[in-house]
């Protein structure tokens, strides 16, 4: 169970930080409005979304690896917490952005968490494969 929970933590904060980061990078280059302001163009929002489904997948992949056994409890529950932190950020932050941004990313948490499981799981058939055969 430890592990499982050290999983989850560890996914969700490299996600988070590779997202703030991004962001930050970001706001100071001028590619994103000052911080404070909000943030409309489509474009600005679906390159966050893309990256932020990127982060997403390595995030999960990353906790699959710690989880192992419980590679599958740890992604469906970061898949899970992340439409959980999408709503919240729709409800708490409605001012900063269009509603349909929070609402794609609560839609893609769950099918990012998802492929990073399913990476983690064919590297790790493909390295039981590989160890079998020699």
């Amino acid at each position: 169970m430890i592990r499982l929970i050290l999983a989850i933590i560890t996914g969700m904060v490299v996600i988070t930080l590779l997202s703030v980061g991004t962001d930050h990078i970001f706001h100071i280059t001028h590619v994103y409005p000052p911080y404070g302001q909000p943030m409309f163009d489509a474009g600005l929002l679906l390159l966050a979304t893309a990256y932020r489904f990127v982060y997403q997948v390595l995030g999960c992949w990353l906790a699959a690896g710690i989880a192992r056994s419980r590679a599958s409890a740890a992604t469906w529950t970061m898949g899970i917490i992340g439409v959980v932190m999408w709503i919240v950020g729709l409800i708490t932050m409605k001012d900063a952005g269009p509603a349909w941004y929070s609402i794609l990313g609560a839609a893609l948490s769950v099918p990012s968490a998802l492929l990073g499981r399913q990476i983690y799981y064919a590297r790790h058939r493909k390295q039981n494969n590989h160890l079998t055969v020699v």
